[in-house]
């Protein structure tokens, strides 16, 4: 049986056995460093939306207590 890659290339199943196996196995250094740095950057930019979150809601708050009075002054 063949598997059909595109329509100019179909390899054997053995065949990709083989390179699946051999991708697999293939040993690629890992950067902790790099890795790190992603994770650090990634809680920085969601602590940034939260934060940014949470000033836009008081705007919101505020702007309505202005508009009307009966919000009972409310806020953060």
């Amino acid at each position: 049986m063949k598997t059909a890659m595109n329509s100019n290339i179909a390899l054997s199943d053995n065949l990709e056995r083989e390179l699946i196996s051999q991708a697999i196995s293939e040993e690629r250094p890992v950067n902790l460093v790099k890795m790190f740095k992603a994770v650090i950057s990634s809680v920085a930019s969601a602590f940034g939306v939260f934060v940014d979150m949470f000033k836009d809601t008081e705007k919101a708050i505020d702007q309505a207590d202005r508009k009307n009075h009966s919000t009972g002054g409310f806020s953060w």
